[in-house]
């Protein structure tokens, strides 16, 4: 994001998705062997299909890290910015660039970039842990992906017969 595509608005609106993913990652804590799953992700997504990919991006990657940094997970802090950062990207891409004549692109890319989040929190943990560390996350991170995913796709449909999300959009 450069200065001049960059205003009060946008910012207020990163803030407030950074939030959410907070909120939802924070709030929402099922322990497993080197962290907790969470639903956080679904926010993230939504960020995403809200703010376009860069600033959704953003938003996820700073509510998922300022979530590590309070719930004492230091040593996830910067990998969990890059990864979720790198997975709404995925998503984001897909959706804006590659799939564009589907409604439901995004699920596509969120699914994609919900495996690249497995694949990238394994190498981290490879690194933490060692591999059979990392190998025993796996499960823990496929399930947060994936419910991520379909928790994201639920408040959509709602978000969208509503037309709520829509006027978001435009807000």
């Amino acid at each position: 994001m450069s200065n001049k595509n960059t205003n009060t608005r946008d910012i207020t609106k990163i803030a407030i998705m950074a939030a959410l993913v907070f909120v939802a990652t924070y709030l929402i804590k099922i322990p497993s062997l080197n962290g907790y799953v969470h639903l956080g992700d679904s926010m993230i997504f939504i960020a995403v299909l809200l703010l376009g990919s860069k600033k959704g991006a953003l938003a996820g990657g700073l509510g998922a890290a300022l979530c590590d940094l309070l719930s004492g997970y230091m040593q996830y802090i910067i990998p969990t910015f890059f990864i979720k950062l790198i997975m709404a990207l995925i998503m984001g891409v897909i959706a804006e660039k590659l799939i564009t004549k589907t409604k439901f692109s995004w699920i596509i890319g969120a699914i994609i970039g919900g495996a690249f989040q497995v694949f990238g929190y394994a190498l981290v943990e490879t690194i933490l842990y060692g591999f059979a560390g990392a190998i025993a996350s796996v499960p823990g991170n496929i399930i947060q992906s994936v419910s991520g995913v379909i928790i994201a796709t639920v408040l959509v449909i709602i978000l969208e017969k509503s037309h709520v999300l829509k006027k978001l959009k435009n807000v």
